[in-house]
């Protein structure tokens, strides 16, 4: 019979959901959530995204990433250009304000990665990430 508290799938969401609600407490105490510190961390790297790119990167829908920039946006975070290639989407960057504020916030990732890797050989991390790589696989 089959046991939910078995499945593999199951197991990586409920772990994954806590390794998220860690990072997202860490980052509380800054003023931002994960998502947002993930958002900043690609305008940081890509320098500017369109609405759809930066949908696709987070892997949500386009409606949320357009909450998730109204928010920002009203925080001075970020800005929203109108896109000349296209005038029915915007390209996203970091405003000034965005830029400082993620020069004193993106070392957090790094903290929380050496967190959660605490104690697990780099032998065992690198077969934990073929094993995930080969589960997505095995879904196509």
């Amino acid at each position: 019979m089959f046991d939910l508290d078995c499945c593999i799938g199951f197991l990586t969401n409920v772990q994954a959901k806590k390794l998220s609600d860690a990072f997202n407490n860490r980052l509380s105490d800054r003023g931002i959530t994960r998502v947002q510190w993930i958002t900043m961390y690609y305008l940081n790297k890509y320098k500017t995204l369109t609405q759809m790119e930066l949908a696709d990167k987070l892997n949500i829908k386009p409606s949320s990433v357009v909450r998730l920039m109204d928010r920002m946006e009203r925080d001075n975070y970020i800005q929203r250009l109108k896109n000349p290639e296209d005038r029915r989407s915007y390209n996203l960057t970091l405003s000034e304000e965005g830029k400082k504020f993620w020069s004193e916030v993106e070392g957090e990732g790094e903290i929380m990665n050496k967190i959660f890797t605490e104690n697990i050989s780099q032998e065992d991390l690198e077969v934990f990430k073929r094993v995930l790589e080969q589960m997505v696989e095995n879904t196509k």
